[in-house]
């Protein structure tokens, strides 16, 4: 590290670290800006060669709101800004919450030194140098107590705040998580357990093979034979609980980022496609635009490559989840212009709905044998400015129900298809409203784990493959096998599921394309009875028109139109990344 002359800056030259907010709650600066008035500036703001401050951002923002614009600064070129911002506040009067956020910060910075520089010396040397050990250094806490309080994060979070608000201590705090999940035993308690324990093996007399096959399946003793097994738990833990930070949309921006920024599709084709997007001439030109909505005419066609791949990615706000089973994907086009109007999927439908199935009124047997005559909408997405100005996501969930799709479906599975479910993303305020075709069953009700990435979700289900063979192929021959399976590594590494359930309520929507489809499905009547209902005898397309023209026409009169066309292709690391950090997310990726 090698300092440069103190010298003065005016304060608008100077840039708050963001990192600084990621780590520490906002404090009272009221006591600061009256020594700043009546002493004067003591300590300089200390700074990069950018500006950038490293120590100093209350004085920063105390003198900013006092009106100064001028301050004394120290220019300082260190090996890493973000630690040393860290260690320039060991002094400062902390909450928790901020020393686990500097705690996570830390870490972070730290992994990228092992096998490096100080870190691999000190390793070549013999001496154990782990994370947490220089984590606990920096922060000038002992190893123990920086364990009891993430141990206190990581199991009940909300105490954190008890603590911060001097209603408990970290002790008190930790002994509640101690007696509730980690179980540590007392030396009483440890005889009384030998004694329980042989008395157990007395009685039963397990073969070692047994008594082995017991211990694989509990953790710790699961993670054992792992490399570095309990690091990557914590690091799986620590992933869970950033994501339940984030509220349903933000999930839902978080893993578009995650897609996108992972994408290795042909650049080429990618733009070429984009040009392909569906637009009016000349949007505010509404005599002309209406003109060119009432010749509209949509193609469906079956695309399985990578055209349909880039232009669902790019096109939908959600990440793209291909499930096991029967699937149709399909380009939507307009046959006047070859333009993109947007993306349906068809796919093999959920096992068990509650709603749907109280709708149908069929039992389980029937449902084994019906469902096959049943698919889901995964996907159905317009392309913009079609979706926003036009009602396009109406388009294409009606066009879902025409007789091009049923023909479709009957062509490659040879099965009538009788019914359509789908969900709306967020509750019942969706495209899917007010559509003939289309019934609305109520929301989706029930709980499921918050999924990780699928970097930590793929390094834990093959280990759950390779140790515990049988269980995962059972697992994953049942409907929501990623759930399953996540309940398996939720159960072997001994991770409390109830603080990572999230309760996503989605709204249900069926579509009953005969009078007497139910009874089909029900097994009371044949396929040859089938009679299928009027509304399902068109083009999907008359009825859309109509409401186009007045949404279009409303938006227009008002001046709310939006002629830009979504495109998810180039996103900002570094924006998703200070957004993310606003919510104690420490790394995105």
């Amino acid at each position: 590290m090698s300092e440069l002359i103190q010298s003065r800056s005016e304060l608008t030259n100077i840039k708050p670290n963001p990192v600084n907010d990621e780590i520490y709650s906002q404090t009272d600066l009221e006591d600061l800006k009256l020594s700043l008035q009546t002493h004067g500036q003591l300590e300089p703001l200390v700074v990069n060669n950018d500006l950038v401050i490293i120590s100093g951002h209350r004085r920063y923002f105390s003198m900013m709101q006092l009106g100064w614009t001028e301050c004394d600064i120290r220019v300082t070129n260190l090996d890493n800004d973000i630690v040393a911002l860290i260690e320039f506040n060991r002094s400062r009067i902390k909450s928790v919450n901020d020393i686990l956020n500097e705690s996570r910060v830390l870490e972070r910075e730290l992994k990228k030194e092992i096998g490096r520089g100080r870190f691999a010396t000190k390793q070549r040397s013999g001496k154990k140098m782990t994370v947490v050990i220089e984590v606990s250094k920096k922060l000038g806490l002992s190893t123990t107590q920086l364990k009891k309080i993430k141990s206190i994060s990581n199991y009940e979070p909300n105490l954190i705040n008890e603590i911060d608000n001097g209603d408990l201590t970290v002790n008190s705090a930790y002994e509640l998580v101690r007696k509730k999940y980690i179980h540590r035993t007392s030396d009483d308690d440890t005889e009384l357990f030998k004694k329980k324990l042989s008395k157990l093996l007395n009685d039963y007399r397990p073969t070692k093979n047994e008594i082995n096959e017991v211990l694989s399946k509990t953790y710790p003793y699961s993670v054992a034979n792992l490399p570095q097994g309990e690091e990557k738990r914590d690091e799986l833990l620590n992933h869970l609980i950033n994501l339940k930070q984030l509220d349903e949309r933000e999930i839902v921006q978080y893993r578009k980022y995650r897609e996108i920024s992972s994408s290795v599709d042909n650049q080429e084709l990618v733009d070429e496609l984009e040009q392909q997007l569906w637009t009016p001439t000349d949007i505010f030109n509404k005599e002309k635009t209406i003109e060119e909505i009432q010749n509209i005419s949509p193609v469906i066609e079956v695309s399985s490559g990578d055209e349909f791949e880039i232009v669902r990615k790019r096109i939908s706000s959600m990440e793209w989840v291909r499930n096991p089973g029967r699937l149709i994907t399909l380009l939507v086009r307009n046959k006047s212009d070859n333009k993109i109007l947007g993306v349906i999927t068809l796919a093999s439908d959920m096992w068990s709905v509650e709603k749907r199935d109280n709708f149908i009124g069929w039992d389980e047997k029937e449902r084994l044998r019906g469902l096959k005559h049943l698919a889901v909408v995964s996907t159905c997405v317009s392309s913009q400015p079609l979706g926003f100005n036009f009602l396009g996501g109406k388009l294409l969930a009606a066009l879902c129900t025409t007789e091009t799709m049923r023909d479709l479906w009957k062509e490659k599975y040879g099965d009538t298809l009788i019914g359509l479910t789908t969900t709306s993303l967020f509750g019942q305020f969706s495209q899917y409203n007010s559509i003939p075709t289309w019934k609305s069953l109520g929301e989706t009700k029930g709980t499921v784990l918050l999924k990780p990435d699928d970097s930590y979700y793929d390094f834990w289900r093959v280990w759950i493959k390779e140790n515990y063979a049988e269980e995962y192929e059972h697992a994953t021959s049942k409907s929501s096998p990623k759930q399953n399976v996540l309940n398996l590594i939720f159960k072997y590494l001994d991770i409390e599921k109830k603080q990572f359930m999230t309760e996503h309520r989605k709204g249900l929507y069926f579509s009953n394309i005969y009078e007497n489809g139910r009874e089909f499905l029900c097994d009371e009547i044949s396929e040859a009875d089938l009679i299928i209902k009027d509304k399902f005898n068109n083009d999907g397309v008359s009825w859309w028109v109509q409401k186009a023209i007045k949404r279009y026409s409303k938006l227009h009169d008002e001046n709310r139109l939006d002629d830009s066309s979504l495109w998810y292709d180039d996103s900002n690391k570094s924006t998703v990344q200070s957004w993310f950090s606003s919510r104690g997310i420490d790394e995105i990726l």
